[in-house]
């Protein structure tokens, strides 16, 4: 063999020996999620960054460059840094967002609802009406100056109630009972109970419904809750906390249980144990007023209460 020979044989030998040991620790390195900035000559650990869409196939943009994938799509081997992440489909809202990619973690922006540019709006019913709400038995009521209505969610299924048709124009709210039997709606100066599915012995004129009046109050009302068993109302105005009873006709036993010092703020009503929180001022020294938060507990105190101003007007009436 030729000296020649045996150093090419040589050089080549020791120039594959010196790739080897180069591309060695890069092909490691991108095998273990690390890259090399060739410019800044650094290695990094690289991110990995998930999105999915409602509809999916909409087209992904990074940093105002368009990404060759459609969602839902895992984009790896990003550089750690924040990025702007737009998400666009033809007859969508586009969605847009920065997003942060941390070394050797997966950014998520998954479960995004493209909404269509063209909403579909159905008439749900032919009828004028004035109010309306739903249960959750998914049936609709409607109150309408011809009556009391009710219908499936998708409007069929259309049934008068009740001929009533005295509705308030300046409605605040509308609350169904515990037991879905009833219902109560108020504006500023009153409170009315639609009774919902009488018995036959109840109904009069073919109507299953009755709306009545249950309370009329002096002071504005901020809000109205059900008392557990839906057999009491509680009102609260901007003066006091009132409860009402209904069961029976005519004339209902009324209570003012709490007057305010000043306006109440943040009504909470806790049904599962009939408290209700709210705040209140308080006096202090130097005649400094100071706001807290207070819970009345209707369940300990209410009967009793109740029973105690009961007895007193009997007394006070005889």
């Amino acid at each position: 063999m030729k000296n020649s020979d045996r150093v090419k044989r040589a050089v080549a030998f020791y120039f594959f020996v010196l790739l080897y040991l180069i591309l060695l620790p890069i092909v490691l390195s991108y095998s273990l999620g690390y890259k090399i900035d060739f410019r800044e000559f650094k290695i990094y650990k690289t991110g990995i960054l998930s999105i999915s869409s409602s509809p999916a196939g909409a087209l992904i943009y990074i940093n105002e460059k368009e990404h060759n994938d459609l969602t839902p799509a895992r984009i790896e081997e990003l550089k750690p840094g924040a990025y702007r992440v737009e998400v666009k489909r033809e007859g969508f809202y586009s969605w847009e967002k920065e997003l942060t990619v941390r070394p050797n973690m997966v950014t998520k922006a998954e479960k995004i609802i493209l909404f269509p540019i063209t909403q579909e709006k159905n008439k749900v019913t032919e009828k004028d009406i004035s109010d309306f709400l739903i249960s959750d038995k998914n049936y609709i009521y409607y109150m309408t100056a011809s009556g009391l209505f009710k219908s499936n969610l998708d409007g069929t299924g259309l049934k008068r109630l009740s001929a009533y048709s005295d509705w308030p124009t300046d409605i605040v709210d509308k609350k169904f009972s515990h037991e879905g039997d009833k219902f109560l709606f108020f504006n500023q100066k009153a409170v009315w109970v639609v009774y919902l599915n009488l018995d036959k012995a109840r109904v009069q004129n073919g109507e299953s419904a009755r709306v009545e009046e249950v309370m009329l109050c002096d002071d504005p009302i901020l809000d109205v809750f059900w008392y557990s068993g839906s057999g009491y109302i509680i009102a609260v105005t901007d003066k006091y906390i009132n409860a009402a009873e209904l069961r029976g006709m005519g004339r209902r036993n009324a209570v003012s249980l709490y007057k305010f010092i000043a306006k109440p703020r943040r009504l909470y009503y806790d049904s599962n144990n009939d408290s209700i929180y709210f705040m209140d001022k308080e006096k202090e020294s130097g005649n400094r007023e100071a706001s807290y938060l207070y819970r009345l507990d209707l369940r300990q105190t209410f009967l009793d209460k109740l029973m105690k101003l009961l007895l007193r007007k009997e007394t006070e009436a005889s």
